[in-house]
């Protein structure tokens, strides 16, 4: 932290195995998380205090499902987070559990809606097309159909064959595999008058 410069946006995310409770620190933690708090508790306030950034989960309220982002054997807790810093703290719209992705692991997938106004300036004289080409979007949407996740984890389970135990080569083969089964399960958005559709 003390590395990135004061002007830049930070967002750290992931699993802190801090549960940081319901108890409201200005500005740092919210009323909206679980009663629930341990040892890592007072290490991850702490910093996120002295850091002056946000756990963004706890200033929204949300139900159970959508609120607990690790469950195992009957047990379930909050300690995967997205962060952020006062940068961003006036861009930040949402932080939820996403609980139509299934990733065969026993934590959730975390997800934050943020909001930014462009000032992007057009030039009339620019005539090559690809200024305005878009990375393909998948229809994520489908992961909340029972049959579409079924689908995808079984041709996933087909296509990661085959791997060499070197990192480098394998990760490649791991990636071409994730985004091959995407394509065939879901499929991408269309894209019409520079807006996505879901279909």
């Amino acid at each position: 932290m003390d590395k990135i410069p004061k002007n830049e946006n930070i967002i750290l995310a992931g699993d802190l195995n801090g549960r940081i409770g319901n108890q409201p620190v200005p500005e740092c933690i919210g009323t909206y998380g679980e009663q629930v708090t341990n040892h890592n508790r007072a290490a991850l306030r702490d910093f996120c205090a002295f850091n002056k950034l946000k756990i963004t989960y706890s200033f929204y309220r949300h139900k159970d499902v959508h609120k607990f982002t690790w469950e195992a054997k009957g047990t379930k807790s909050i300690i995967d987070y997205i962060i952020i810093n006062d940068r961003l703290k006036s861009n930040i719209e949402d932080t939820r559990v996403f609980r139509g992705s299934e990733i065969d692991c026993d934590h959730k997938l975390v997800e934050s809606k943020f909001k930014f106004l462009t000032h992007a300036k057009h030039s009339h004289k620019i005539k090559d097309k690809t200024v305005y080409t878009k990375s393909p979007a998948f229809k994520v949407h489908l992961f909340e159909q029972e049959s579409i996740r079924t689908l995808y984890r079984n041709r996933l389970k087909g296509k990661l064959t085959l791997l060499t135990g070197e990192i480098d080569t394998d990760w490649l083969k791991i990636k071409e595999a994730i985004t091959k089964a995407t394509e065939e399960s879901i499929g991408y958005k269309k894209w019409k008058n520079r807006k996505w559709f879901q279909t």
